[in-house]
């Protein structure tokens, strides 16, 4: 059986399905521990098998020795009962039900695209940065900091609108595009202090890359933007031009090592092109979005994600 750690409506899950022909579950968190159970069961009365099984809403009773490959993709919080309402009891409820998940997922000897902890750590872009310039990509001269005077100087050493910034994670409450640095910027430079922030040289580039791993699979996708998208092809992926594209080889191959190093089955990378034709990686991600390149590109993703899944489940049940 082959379990998908999500949520139904994930438009990205639903092509999968598609083409997903073994048995599949859809396990939202959100839905723990109000309306799916957990057992986990360590006892010699019977027959000393451990028993570890979840039942999801309006679901049989499922044991997790089924489960032979699992895809972890961008899950929602756990759902606690709204009747809950004293802020310790919630604290406590919210602490045990993580631990438990947590602990369950660890128990799970199955393949994963991604194992929890190599996905939460595969997120994080200090790490990414230091491991692909380990497996020998190219990546851009970066500074991370909330030292106003590190910050200054890192700006002042390059020529006005070389550097662009960037949050670690664009969150919703909070939006910021990657934007190269104005005089604006300059001038509330000691802001930094209140937050660390990713200041990188700007890469010029003739074209941007989406590159999708599954895997030992590459699908390489070509975007070209339109210029007043140079620093941040999402803002304009609606104009943009899409177009398969093959990594060179000695890129590919670096690419595969930091999914290795990483422990990622799965992960979306932006790569730059430039004028010159080198590859500068910028960040992988772990739970990246593919559909908006590979719906372009005729590339298919969903095809092999799905493939992948039912090729681990079938080496489990055998």
């Amino acid at each position: 059986m082959i379990l998908i750690v999500s949520f139904p409506d994930n438009k990205h899950v639903t092509r999968v399905l598609e083409h997903i022909t073994r048995p599949t579950t859809v396990c939202d968190i959100a839905d723990f521990p109000v309306r799916t159970l957990l057992n986990v069961e360590f006892s010699d009365v019977v027959d000393g098998a451990d028993r570890l099984s979840f039942t999801p809403p309006g679901m049989a009773e499922i044991n997790l020795a089924e489960i032979g490959a699992v895809w972890f993709r961008r899950i929602r919080p756990i759902g606690l009962d709204p009747a809950l309402t004293d802020a310790t009891s919630r604290l406590f409820a919210w602490s045990e039900s993580t631990e438990a998940l947590t602990g369950l997922w660890h128990a799970m000897e199955c393949f994963w695209m991604n194992p929890p902890a190599a996905d939460e750590a595969g997120q994080r872009k200090i790490r990414q940065l230091q491991v692909a310039r380990q497996v020998g990509l190219s990546v851009p001269e970066t500074l991370i900091t909330n030292d106003p005077v590190r910050a200054a100087a890192f700006i002042d050493q390059r020529a006005e609108g070389t550097v662009i910034r960037k949050a670690f994670r664009n969150i919703a409450e909070a939006p910021r595009s990657t934007a190269v640095v104005t005089a604006e910027d300059r001038a509330h430079i000691d802001d930094v202090r209140y937050a660390p922030v990713t200041f990188q040289q700007f890469v010029p580039a003739d074209l941007d890359l989406r590159v999708i791993v599954i895997e030992q699979e590459i699908f390489a996708a070509s975007i070209r933007s339109e210029p007043e998208y140079r620093t941040d092809y999402r803002l304009g992926i609606g104009s943009a031009e899409f177009n398969p594209y093959q990594l060179p080889h000695d890129v590919a191959s670096a690419l595969l090592a930091l999914h290795a190093r990483l422990g990622l089955a799965y992960g979306a990378s932006d790569f730059r092109v430039t004028p010159d034709g080198e590859h500068v990686f910028l960040e992988v991600n772990p739970g990246g979005e593919y559909l908006f390149a590979s719906d372009r590109t005729g590339q298919p993703v969903p095809q092999a994600i799905a493939a992948s899944l039912e090729r681990h489940d079938r080496d489990h049940a055998g």
